[in-house]
């Protein structure tokens, strides 16, 4: 299995691309301070969590894009380009942005476009056949 280190071709790289950014965009999700009043230490490793959470996400999306650039993949490397600048220049603690990043993803990720592609004739074919539950 390819890493951020090893891989070669825009197949990998979007590959953990989708990885990285489904694992990381929901630990943000997941560190929204709670209804409860917060004390000074749960509040101090939620910040932890969201600062260690971005750099290892930024690192990784910068790693696969260089990959992408040292192995000739130019057009790959500027789309991927795209996301690391929102990822950088955005707040992820935000869901509005982070919707905003997955949009991103789907559009410019040929691979999350297919697949996309093949859902909705899925679901075309199922709402063709009403005996399907």
């Amino acid at each position: 299995m390819a890493t951020a280190r090893t891989c070669t071709t825009p197949e990998q790289g979007w590959a953990l691309y989708s990885h990285f950014l489904g694992n990381c965009l929901a630990v943000f999700q997941m560190q929204q301070p709670s209804g409860d009043e917060e004390n000074e230490e749960r509040r101090d490793r939620r910040e932890h969590t969201i600062s260690s959470t971005w750099a290892y996400l930024t690192g990784n999306l910068y790693m696969v894009m260089r990959r992408m650039q040292l192995h000739g993949h130019e057009d790959t490397a500027a789309k991927m380009q795209q996301i690391i600048d929102m990822v950088v220049e955005q707040d992820l603690t935000d869901p509005a942005v982070c919707g905003a990043i997955e949009a991103k993803h789907r559009e410019l990720d040929p691979g999350e476009q297919a697949f996309s592609d093949i859902l909705a004739r899925l679901e075309a074919e199922r709402a063709a056949k009403p005996d399907v539950p």
